[in-house]
């Protein structure tokens, strides 16, 4: 018996195919890490200094992450943390988990945005109350919230590959102190780009083919409204509702080698949750309760080089909801305790063509501490655990007790601030990775939950000298993990069976560096990372050799400089990859690649913004791998048979009008 979680059935059905703001003054990645808690970083969707498509290029900037994309915008895309896979990224939305048994692999592009949006990505340690941790970090997606300052704001865009896109957004006050937000987006997309045909391209002669079946359609609607309550006459508080529905349809093209012109999936998900928060003591309390449910349709052709199914249906239902207590008991101190709980059940439909799959149900409960400490003026301290307790109910039932917390400390100084953390991760198996999803993926329900130690140290600085404004952090970390969960490639058509590696680490730096000088800034952020599968190896003279782990980057730079003139801005990008492995031997190296962009903008007046971006300005399509028989010639991408696009422009325009202009 199999089960298939929701996101990932779009790798079944196609091995993993492609599923379908002011400058100046606000930076668009602010490092802004609850410093003695965990080190994490911020991106706005307002403030971006690169014009935004989707989720996935608002993350892409920021340090320690990569985003690794199965194709062209709003293709499958998934988010690695300091070198974790996609599975141990935990994903909220509103303080709403995304990301559970059932889905631990969030597609990217599946992620709704809006005007005003941001997301918060912390790495590897995340605060408790946020719910259940992984491996590899959290990313928190905030959308236009009811307590903003009163604006509009619109954004439409149009380019290449049929391309066109908008999105709106408006907070205002509804009167009697209560507040409203009303957010819609949209976007659709040909996506078919040419590429170098693999099958049909001979030394010295390259032949180019066009992706067929990649295009993509999608809206998503926000309603979000904040209102106070009064219970007595002196106890008063807020109730806040949030309220998503999506809607999306996309083809899906498969490989260059296997390629699935008639596959198509639909998709929806509709979101919940009421707050409700009141004072108590020299604190605030909170009760949440949400609820979530996700569907998908996937219609393909008999006979589909696909490995999967013709017709399959599926939904996903999750609720749950915590209750807590944050605020400052004692001097210097503040704690927030919090109790949470939720249960997810993950339901076939019809299926034609492949065996049906078993429904799964899991259980889980947790309790929560986060409290700091400023012990004196040159001294930070913060704790963060979690006790969660999780059950899975399919053909087999298991489950597990795990406690998981960290310590941090903070030292701030004159010149710089120094921080360290170091504790205890974890994350049990998925309902896929136990089970397995139609063939393309094999599981193995004797599956251990992985854990893992990690410990990280860096420093924060801000500084001028004369005309030269200069702000970094750089850190440092290391992980070592144990029955690390990863998929392992087998036999044809991208089969992948889950296994445990026994030993995994993983080292490496981080660096996110601003300088500004008069009218010119320079922005970037870089990652080197080190990995080992420290279960295998490879014998050679006197000694072993482990293998690195697939599909990491030993370096990932993203860089920015942007000049401006007045209301006039340009932008010069790089972004740079090298060091990366494709097999799980690591004899197979990706060729380092080198992808430049460039963007011009213009303030005009009553808030209108026009910006025009070219990304892959030289149209690198094409690079030479080192393959099991000799050097092979293939369109570049993050992940074998799913090519990138080569050169692509988007001609943007943006209008805000505040409270204070209307």
């Amino acid at each position: 018996m199999r089960v298939a979680p929701a996101v990932l059935l779009v790798s079944v059905a196609t091995t993993l195919a492609r599923a379908a703001a002011a400058q100046g003054s606000t930076e668009d990645v602010t490092v802004r890490g609850d410093a003695p808690g965990d080190f994490s970083s911020s991106a706005s969707e307002r403030d971006s200094v690169r014009e935004v498509t989707d989720t996935a290029s608002l993350v892409e900037p920021l340090p320690g992450v990569h985003v690794r994309r199965y194709g062209a915008d709003d293709s499958f895309a998934t988010l690695s943390i300091r070198g974790s896979s996609s599975t141990e990224v935990a994903v909220v939305f509103a303080g709403v988990p995304l990301t559970g048994g059932s889905d631990p692999s969030l597609d990217l592009s599946t992620l709704p945005l809006w005007p005003g949006a941001v997301v918060h990505v912390h790495r590897t340690f995340a605060p408790a109350a946020l719910g259940p941790g992984s491996l590899g970090g959290t990313l928190v997606l905030d959308p236009p919230k009811p307590t903003a300052p009163p604006i509009t704001e619109s954004w439409g865009a149009i380019g290449s590959y049929g391309e066109a896109r908008m999105r709106v957004a408006d907070v205002r006050d509804t009167g009697a102190g209560a507040r409203l937000v009303t957010a819609l987006s949209a976007s659709r997309s040909d996506g078919d780009f040419t590429y170098l045909d693999p099958t049909a391209t001979t030394p010295g002669h390259d032949v180019y083919a066009t992706l067929q079946n990649a295009g993509h359609a999608d809206v998503n609607g926000l309603v979000s409204w904040a209102t106070p309550v009064r219970w007595s006459a002196t106890n008063e508080g807020t109730l806040t509702v949030t309220t998503l529905a999506q809607a999306r349809h996309q083809g899906l093209p498969g490989t260059v080698l296997g390629p699935t012109p008639f596959a198509e999936l639909d998709s929806d998900r509709e979101l919940a949750s009421l707050q409700l928060t009141g004072g108590a003591g020299s604190g605030l309390w909170s009760v949440r309760g949400w609820g979530r449910r996700e569907g998908l349709e996937l219609s393909d052709v008999q006979g589909s080089a696909a490995l999967g199914p013709t017709v399959a249906d599926q939904v996903i239902h999750a609720t749950g909801g915590s209750i807590g207590w944050n605020g400052r008991p004692l001097d210097r101190t503040s704690i927030e305790v919090r109790l949470d709980g939720s249960a997810e059940r993950f339901a076939p439909g019809d299926t034609v063509g492949a065996p049906v799959p078993a429904g799964a149900t899991r259980l889980s409960a947790g309790a929560a501490l986060d409290a700091d400490w400023r012990a004196a003026e040159h001294a930070r301290f913060a704790i963060a655990a979690r006790l969660d307790d999780w059950s899975n109910a399919s053909t087999t039932t298991t489950g597990e007790l795990r406690p998981t917390g960290h310590l941090g400390i903070e030292l701030p100084f004159a010149w710089a601030t120094f921080a360290a953390h170091g504790g205890a991760t974890g994350r049990p198996p998925s309902f896929v990775e136990l089970y397995g999803d139609r063939g393309a993926f094999i599981g193995d329900p004797n599956l251990l939950p992985e854990s893992a130690w990690t410990m990280d140290a860096g420093a924060r600085l801000k500084r001028g000298w004369g005309p030269l404004l200069l702000s970094a952090e750089i850190v440092g970390f290391a992980t070592w993990a144990r029955d690390l969960i990863t998929f392992v490639p087998v036999g044809a058509y991208g089969r992948s069976e889950a296994t445990n590696i026994g030993l995994a680490s993983l080292r490496g730096i981080e660096a996110d560096i601003r300088a500004a000088a008069g009218p010119v800034e320079v922005r970037a952020a870089y990652t080197g990372l080190a990995t080992e599968n420290e279960s295998a190896c490879e014998a050679i003279v006197g000694a072993c050799l482990h293998p690195e782990l697939p599909g990491r980057p030993a370096n990932d730079f993203v860089g920015d400089v942007i000049g401006r003139v007045g209301p006039a801005s340009v932008r010069v990008g790089v972004d740079a990859l090298s060091g990366m492995v494709a097999d799980n031997s690591g004899s197979i190296l990706v060729p380092p690649r080198v992808l430049t962009s460039v963007g011009a903008r213009l303030d005009a007046a009553h808030g209108v913004r026009i910006a025009f971006d070219v990304r892959n300005l030289f149209d690198v399509r094409t690079a030479t791998y080192e393959g099991a028989f000799g050097l092979v010639h293939e369109p570049i991408g993050d992940y074998y048979e799913y090519p990138l696009p080569g050169r692509t422009f988007l001609v943007s325009a943006r209008y805000t009008s505040r409270a204070e202009t209307r």
